[in-house]
């Protein structure tokens, strides 16, 4: 086999002789490359788009879904609360049922007597009341795949938010708020704290929501559920301080930004003795302010150009007129917004009444030169901070954004009774932002006629919901406001053995099936199996159809390589044809001196061969360098499209960067097979070449 290695190699590597059949081989090589880099490329993309979508469907609705049947609803267990007085005569969730102290609340001295046409109480061994959900629980826990399990309830309301936002060029008082409302029906899930991966999902707050969450604090808490909330107000200096102590122990400050034009804390800051171009408006002849501009301007009565500069406590303007001592109350303007380097100075927050009592040491650079001190924050907003939204222990001072403790995710709390809820996170782009409040609306019946009911609640951050087809409208808060509105609402119907039950996760995907066939067997064994639906993620109505489709498209796009690959590698057999016609003299030879037919085959076999090898490890190469550069490409796609060039909806924020391990195995594997293949028909050709004939013609 080396022997008809070195032939192989020998006649693959260029010569100057051969000049027409090196550009051949050449080609073909980078033929395969191409097809090998596209394959590689798209099929890595495809792979980690679909793995992204799971890691998204099974954090949010867990890899299996255990729900009630409607034996459940049926039996004695589920049907007791409603006549207990120990239950308070209402049916109870999975949740209440997991946390009661009380299997069967029945009490037959003080409560009604069972219906006739009840089921028969379910009972275990020793003849006591079988507890469904805690059964299930224990069954979980008992696996020996490590599972997390928590139940879960869905529900829905009307969803009213009221925006707060400021106008003009600073932290607005009342008179300068607008407000906006957005309404929007909504389907209400349980937030599931101890969901493995939810918090990858949850976006962290923006710099937009920090800025907002800032102005929100100096304004007076407002009533949420009001149809005509009072006019926004300031709040009191006690409200302030709670809410900022929320709020610098959570954000690190790096940068902040000129808010408008105004800027008349540059005045105290400028440094000592050095001149800064300016144009000094006049008012009846004496200077009204100044703008740092070093524009040229034409001549007029209503403006100067020259320059001013700090000594010590007053700014000197000078210019072709003379020189004019000028005080820091003076108004300064900015041409440009500013944008300067900010750590929060050392604060009593005891003594702050405003946010101007805050103060920021500051460095930056005005025209050319550069400016450091302290500033109140005034006519400023951030615009670089770090929000900390992960803590090894409970923070003394929650920020108010959804967080996480460890592996635990935690919602916010607030006062006044308001509920934090996630949204998804496309509601931002109808200007929603974190720290806004709102209510949820449905109709309740009460003893007399169905009337309104109104859940208080505030914006605690953003999540990404994927794609499914009510993600958009999936809103994520308290398991007890969902279970609230599931107990009395009157406005939405669900199907009853959706609207409750327990969510199992676990880390590989890929034991999906095991895990569903050992909580089945278990779920038997405890004697609660017909009561209990055991769903694993790839069969839910809202995904199957979709997981379904990018079963099928996996198939088509493997299908398509396998067919563009085949194309690609028959370049070889012109090469090797028209090798074998070049080299019949050669091959002659060679089997004169005793050369097998097969050993003849197996040279041309292995050019084929080999330049497949070759061309899938140009190939591979070329992939990983595009795969770990996918962002720069989508950018120049982007660019030439003049959009977007992948919906974010859909791909996420960005394209996976990693190699796809099925189709780099694809690749490997089926190329060298393919090529192999190809160099089959030369081989066969050359070996049928009879030596004798060969020679004597030459």
């Amino acid at each position: 086999m080396l022997f008809e290695f070195s032939i192989a190699k020998k006649y693959l590597v260029p010569k100057k002789k051969q000049l027409s059949l090196s550009l051949i081989s050449l080609m073909s090589v980078g033929v395969i490359s191409l097809v090998v880099w596209l394959i590689l490329v798209f099929l890595s993309v495809t792979d980690g788009i679909e793995k992204n979508w799971l890691k998204k469907l099974t954090s949010f609705n867990a890899p299996i879904q255990i729900t009630p049947t409607d034996a459940y609803y049926q039996s004695y267990y589920y049907q007791v609360d409603s006549i207990s007085g120990e239950s308070e005569f209402t049916y109870k969730s999975i949740g209440e049922k997991a946390a009661a102290t009380l299997t069967d609340p029945y009490n037959p001295e003080e409560d009604p007597a069972l219906p006739s046409y009840w089921p028969d109480r379910e009972v275990n061994a020793d003849g006591t009341t079988m507890d469904f959900v805690k059964l299930a629980f224990s069954s979980i826990e008992g696996q020996n795949i490590p599972l997390i399990a928590q139940d879960y309830e869905v529900s829905g309301a009307l969803l009213k938010l009221r925006m707060l936002r400021p106008q003009g060029p600073s932290f607005a008082p009342q008179e300068n708020t607008t407000q906006s409302y957005l309404t929007q029906a909504s389907y209400i899930n349980s937030f599931s704290d101890k969901s493995p991966h939810l918090h990858s999902l949850i976006d962290p707050p923006r710099i937009e929501d920090l800025n907002h969450l800032f102005y929100l604090a100096e304004l007076s808490p407002d009533t949420p559920t009001a149809d005509q909330p009072d006019r926004v107000g300031k709040g009191s200096g006690a409200d302030l301080r709670t809410n900022l102590a929320s709020l610098l122990e959570n954000i690190t400050i790096k940068r902040m930004r000129s808010l408008g034009q105004k800027a008349s804390y540059l005045g105290p800051i400028l440094p000592e003795n050095q001149s800064f171009d300016v144009i000094a408006y006049k008012k009846q002849g004496r200077i009204s302010y100044l703008v740092f501009s070093d524009q040229e301007r034409k001549k007029s009565p209503y403006f100067e150009k020259g320059t001013v500069k700090r000594q010590n406590d007053k700014l000197i303007f000078a210019s072709s007129e003379g020189k004019i001592e000028l005080s820091f109350a003076i108004p300064l303007f900015l041409e440009e917004a500013l944008s300067m380097e900010a750590k929060l100075a050392p604060y009593i927050l005891s003594q702050v009444k405003t946010l101007q009592d805050l103060k920021f040491d500051v460095r930056f650079t005005l025209q050319g030169q550069t400016v450091a001190g302290t500033i109140p924050w005034e006519s400023l907003e951030i615009e670089e901070a770090i929000a900390k939204t992960s803590f090894d222990t409970p923070p003394h001072h929650p920020p108010p954004w959804t967080y996480q403790v460890r592996r635990l995710a935690v919602l916010p709390q607030k006062g006044q009774g308001a509920a934090a809820v996630l949204l998804p996170k496309n509601f931002q782009a109808n200007g929603v932002k974190i720290g806004d409040t709102g209510y949820f609306s449905y109709n309740a019946a009460t003893a007399s006629a169905i009337q309104e009911q109104r859940l208080p609640v505030f914006i605690a951050g953003f999540y990404d919901p994927g794609v499914m087809a009510i993600g958009a409208r999936m809103i994520l808060t308290e398991p007890d406001v969902v279970h609230t509105i599931n107990t009395s609402s009157q406005t939405y119907s669900f199907d009853q053995n959706m609207m409750n039950g327990i969510q199992v996760w676990f880390s590989d995907l890929s034991k999906t099936t095991e895990v569903q066939k050992e909580l089945t067997d278990a779920f038997n064994r405890a004697g609660i199996l017909p009561y209990w639906k055991i769903t694993p993620y790839y069969d839910y109505d809202f995904a199957k159809d979709l997981l379904m489709q990018f079963q099928s498209d996996k198939y088509l796009f493997t299908l398509i390589g396998i067919i563009v690959l085949i194309v690609a590698c028959s370049n070889i057999i012109s090469l090797l044809v028209i090798l074998v016609n070049d080299k019949k003299k050669e091959i002659a030879i060679l089997s004169a001196m005793g050369a097998s037919k097969k050993s003849i085959a197996w040279i041309f076999t292995l050019c084929g061969g080999i330049m497949g090898c070759f061309s899938t490890l140009i190939g591979t190469a070329a992939a990983l360098l595009t795969i770990h550069n996918i962002d720069a490409v989508v950018h120049f796609l982007s660019f030439l499209q003049g959009h977007e060039a992948f919906n974010a909806v859909f791909y996420g924020k960005s394209l996976p960067s990693e190699l796809s391990e099925r189709a780099l195995m694809f690749i490997l594997i089926a190329t060298p097979i393919i090529s192999l293949l190809a160099g089959l028909v030369p081989a066969l050709k050359a070996s049928k070449v009879h030596p004798s004939k060969i020679l004597r013609s030459e």
